[in-house]
């Protein structure tokens, strides 16, 4: 355990030493985990520091990490109040339409939400492609009055080597959902 808690030590100096010293966190960084400013989530770095992983920005809500190698992954947290047209998509429809009105809003009309109801007592997951830019996967859960969720774009190095047809296509917009509903699982609610 002493071990353990020395290099999550070591990694958090890296870290600063990286470039989050010269970052002013609205949140806190303790042990490899940053916490939000609000206090509403914390979750693992999900960059390494040996290529440069540091947290990019943050704010009271949300958080985006970078590393050298062009990965890029945001964590975010919002509040929706009694009157708000999600809960009342929530207690009307049900979790999943919620999901999807929130990502729709958030998103636009072009993406196509998949539901996993085993993950987060229920999640959505799918592919955003910006005007430019690589592509994006997406994934959020609800939980209270909050909704959580975790945006992650396809590694440039990833969008290189692939091949240009459509299977090939398919398989990394499924890797991309993937990864972000295994980043949004790293999320712990506080």
């Amino acid at each position: 355990m002493r071990k353990f808690l020395s290099l999550c030590g070591l990694l958090s100096g890296v870290l600063l030493a990286c470039g989050c010293a010269s970052l002013r966190l609205s949140g806190s960084v303790s042990g490899g985990e940053y916490t939000s400013a609000q206090g509403n989530f914390s979750v693992p770095f999900p960059v390494s520091p040996e290529v440069g992983g540091r947290v990019r920005r943050d704010n009271a809500e949300s958080v985006s990490f970078r590393d050298n190698w062009g990965s890029q992954i945001s964590f975010y947290s919002a509040a929706f109040n009694a009157q708000s047209s999600m809960t009342s998509v929530l207690r009307a429809q049900g979790r999943a339409q919620a999901l999807e009105a929130f990502a729709k809003a958030e998103y636009g009309d072009l993406i196509v939400p998949h539901y996993h109801p085993e993950i987060r007592e229920g999640a959505i997951s799918f592919i955003f492609l910006k005007p430019v830019g690589p592509k994006t996967g997406v994934a959020a859960f609800l939980s209270g009055d909050r909704i959580y969720w975790v945006a992650t774009d396809l590694l440039p190095g990833v969008q290189l080597l692939a091949q240009t047809d459509e299977a090939s296509q398919r398989d990394r917009e499924t890797w991309l959902e993937n990864r972000a509903l295994s980043l949004l699982q790293t999320m712990k609610i506080r």
